[in-house]
């Protein structure tokens, strides 16, 4: 059966319980088994960025994100229609940790390359959050603030259009973690 097509424009997609807390602890310790050591952030420009940070390569997760990156593909198909470039094995993934003692928090920003050669299309995060938390709520803006409820459970999954500003709010008790990942194509023009 064909579905119908539709023209509704989507922001954000969202992937519910999609990781259980067994594959989160996982992941974590990837994160700390791979984490490079002299990696370098680079935050958006003069906008408060309070989180403690690891990265590591995209092909330490691979096998395990398979899943994910298919229904990513298979959804930018079908609702998005960006040329994305595949994910190498050297590219970055981020873990972000957003802690209360330090109030830990994104002002507004975008996500984006500042490179000649290609964009962030997607910006991807996975709620990795180990223990329970309060406050850190994600929302993004277009023609007025827009709340994602959807980040707020450990497990799931969203991925928005990267130059839609979007901000973390101060994580008021716990920490909040959550996994980045972007995914690139040529410029926009």
């Amino acid at each position: 059966m064909i579905e119908p097509q539709t023209n509704r424009i989507y922001d954000y997609w969202q992937w519910p319980s999609l990781f259980n807390h067994k594959e989160l602890v996982e992941m974590h310790d990837l994160f700390n088994k791979h984490h490079v050591q002299d990696a370098i952030d680079s935050p958006a420009k003069d906008k408060t960025k309070l989180v403690n940070l690891k990265m590591t390569h995209w092909g330490y997760f691979k096998n395990k994100l398979q899943p994910l990156e298919q229904r990513i593909l298979k959804c930018n198909q079908d609702y998005f229609g960006y040329s994305l470039f595949p994910q190498y094995d050297d590219n970055y993934i981020m873990l972000n940790e957003y802690d209360s003692k330090q109030k830990g928090e994104y002002d507004w920003h975008t996500d984006g390359s500042g490179n000649h050669t290609y964009d962030f299309k997607f910006t991807v995060l996975i709620n990795a959050s180990l223990e329970d938390y309060k406050g850190g709520d994600f929302s993004y803006f277009r023609a007025g603030e827009k709340p994602v409820p959807e980040l707020n459970k450990p497990g799931n999954v969203i991925m928005f259009k990267s130059h839609l500003s979007h901000k973390v709010y101060p994580v008021i008790s716990g920490k909040r973690h959550t996994i980045a990942i972007f995914y690139t194509g040529p410029r926009f023009i």
